[in-house]
């Protein structure tokens, strides 16, 4: 049997909720090692989201299949370092905080690539880093309304826009997303050229 293709990549996964998670979860099943940082006493919001056993959601079991975890507070110094020294060891960071955060934290893509220059950092955010609209925080309806999906869903009789009963926006977002890391791993290793995602 042959070695899985991401088997010896490390990724450090900062992500909550499902976008990024499922993302790097689909990394872990091509044989990546993943460690989850999550916040102390809360963790990923994911966790509560849905049908829960024993205080874990179904949500969170299929995103975070497969994954170390650890608990941080990255806005205390002492967390902070500890998050750097982790992303120094790391092929892949992914973080989908609101575009400030990371920055405010000092663990924005400068920061990440100032102790580890061959690190591929992924940004994932619902309205992209520019723009009007970049602050705004986005779960997948909000996505669903903005991108029209809604309005193409509209009940035949009374033309009020409809949400698809499934995370559309969140799942598909995820798969360009590990499709977007993986490319950016092969071009690393074939050019050497690192890149934010």
């Amino acid at each position: 049997m042959s070695e899985a293709p991401l088997a010896g990549t490390r990724v450090l996964d900062l992500s909550i909720a499902l976008t990024g998670p499922y993302a790097v979860a689909l990394l872990g099943d091509q044989g990546a090692e993943v460690i989850k940082v999550e916040r102390p006493g809360f963790g990923d919001i994911g966790r509560y989201v849905g049908v829960s056993v024993n205080g874990l959601s179904a949500l969170a079991q299929m995103c975070n299949r497969g994954k170390r975890s650890i608990a941080l507070a990255v806005d205390h110094p002492a967390g902070r370092a500890l998050l750097l020294e982790l992303a120094s060891q790391a092929d892949v960071v992914v973080q989908n905080f609101r575009p400030g955060v990371v920055e405010r934290l000092g663990i924005a893509y400068d920061d990440v690539h100032a102790v580890n220059e061959r690190v591929v950092y992924v940004s994932l955010s619902g309205f992209g880093p520019v723009g009007p609209y970049a602050h705004k925080g986005a779960y997948d309806t909000v996505i669903q309304a903005y991108g029209g999906v809604a309005a193409n869903q509209s009940d035949p009789d009374t033309g009020a826009p409809r949400f698809l009963n499934q995370t559309v926006a969140d799942k598909v977002t995820a798969l360009y997303a590990s499709q977007a890391i993986t490319a950016a791993l092969f071009a690393r290793e074939r050019t050497g050229t690192v890149t934010h995602v």
